[in-house]
């Protein structure tokens, strides 16, 4: 089962001063959006509950613009072997002595919340795979990014997809190298860079400082299962040939 990380608004809005249409103020930082009201939270740690229709024009536009929506999101992967252009060149050897699994991700990330948003968020994926040679090391076999903006055009979801190929081969001593695919991560943030929410079916990525390191890493990166980068592993006849 895909494990599901969860960032609250709270800890990206500011204290400011919130007002309705009949122009009652209150100090206070927003805390999240509930049946259709806002509840703020005041410096004493009380709430305090507005509903949409009753607040004033800007901070209809502050909550728009400046507060994320609470969004789920849903991941979906596919895997299939990778086809095979019959009439290459290569020969018979190098033509059959790998193989190729392409594993496709669509994401899909929908709005939980009412309130309309008019900003824009940033989604990123992660594949992970494990080292058929060395399996206590993972390489970030690819990444990319989307922009996520949530409308009633769209129905307030929003979708992508993302692929990575992962391969298994031979060497010429016959050891057999590349990466297996082990899952996926998916980040969404605000326009802050802030986390708001994230979705992983690894197991042991359950930690926000693992998942950090984990995004600064680039493409074909190694590391272990505690996101600390490792050395490129070495094939078995480099550490024979040391050792003669």
């Amino acid at each position: 089962m895909a494990a599901t990380l969860l960032y609250g608004s709270i800890a990206v809005a500011e204290m400011r001063v919130w007002e309705d249409t009949s122009g009652k103020q209150v100090k206070a930082r927003f805390d999240r959006e509930l049946f259709g009201s806002v509840e703020l939270r005041r410096p004493d740690g009380s709430l305090y509950s507005i509903p949409l229709e009753n607040l004033s024009p800007q901070d209809l536009r502050y909550l728009r613009t400046r507060i994320p929506p609470e969004i789920e999101i849903e991941v979906r992967t596919l895997k299939r072997e990778k086809e095979r252009n019959k009439n290459a060149t290569r020969s018979e050897f190098e033509q059959f002595s790998d193989e190729i699994e392409v594993v496709t991700a669509n994401v899909l990330i929908r709005q939980k919340s009412s309130a309309d948003f008019e900003g824009a968020l940033r989604a990123e994926i992660y594949f992970i795979g494990r080292e058929v040679a060395t399996p206590e090391i993972y390489r970030l076999s690819a990444k990319s990014t989307a922009q996520v903006r949530l409308t009633e055009e769209n129905q307030r979801k929003f979708a992508f997809g993302s692929s990575a190929d992962f391969r298994i081969y031979e060497e010429y001593n016959k050891d057999t190298r590349g990466a297996d695919y082990v899952g996926y991560l998916v980040v969404v943030l605000d326009a802050m860079g802030k986390k708001l929410k994230t979705r992983t079916n690894v197991s042991w990525l359950d930690e926000d400082e693992k998942i950090d390191a984990l995004r600064k890493f680039y493409v074909d990166a190694f590391f272990d299962a505690n996101c600390r980068k490792r050395s490129v592993p070495r094939p078995s006849y480099y550490d024979a040939r040391n050792e003669f």
